[in-house]
């Protein structure tokens, strides 16, 4: 965009003198919803089914802008996952709960680096590694389940506050694979995928 055009745009000349171009590097921080969506279970030899619940986290990620429009970004957590089996043949049951290292890498297009709102789509991967479990005593003893790795797709918007501060907003969505887990003497195979819904403020470099 030409200087005079910059200068006739008041979104535009914002963006352009401190927003997000090469080389900047930006911090986010937000609240998310993380969603299960289209869950299938199989429990054995009890039968029933695995609930597990919708939850509410803290989010943190960082993108790297390779020019205005392409970036990168990644995420590390660690969360835990609370399940438990519902209509087995002697009732509903607590598994207990999963801690888990949560790593996510995309490849990011912004489609209006010289506007204030700059919106982006991205795809990726997700992956989840277990790494601490804490089995409802007495009932089940053990638990232990299998690494997962999945494609992610996101899109999502960056608005300009003013200086080096940024409104963000993102929806993003991971196809796992089954998860089979062992539950004592049985096992449970889990089909689902994750909805991650977030908003919150991020910070440029």
């Amino acid at each position: 965009m030409s200087a005079p055009a910059r200068a006739a745009d008041p979104a535009a000349a914002s963006a352009s003198e401190g927003g997000l171009t090469a080389g900047s590097l930006l911090v986010r921080g937000r609240v998310i919803g993380s969603i299960p969506v289209g869950q299938f279970s199989r429990v054995e030899p009890i039968g029933g089914r695995v609930v597990t619940p919708a939850r509410a986290l803290p989010d943190l990620d960082v993108t790297y802008f390779l020019s205005d429009h392409f970036a990168v970004a990644g995420q590390v957590g660690v969360v835990s996952t609370k399940t438990s089996i519902r209509g087995s043949f002697i009732g509903d049951l607590p598994i207990g709960s999963t801690w888990s290292l949560n790593l996510t890498g995309a490849v990011q297009f912004h489609f209006l680096p010289d506007n204030a709102f700059n919106p982006y789509v991205g795809a990726g991967a997700g992956y989840t590694h277990p790494i601490a479990y804490e089995p409802a005593k007495p009932l089940i003893t053990e638990m232990k389940a299998d690494p997962q790795l999945g494609p992610m797709l996101q899109a999502g918007f960056d608005y300009h506050l003013g200086g080096a501060w940024f409104a963000n907003m993102e929806i993003k969505k991971i196809f796992l694979p089954p998860l089979v887990s062992r539950i004592g003497a049985g096992s449970a195979t889990v089909r689902l995928d994750m909805l991650i819904i977030g908003a919150g403020l991020g910070y440029r470099f």
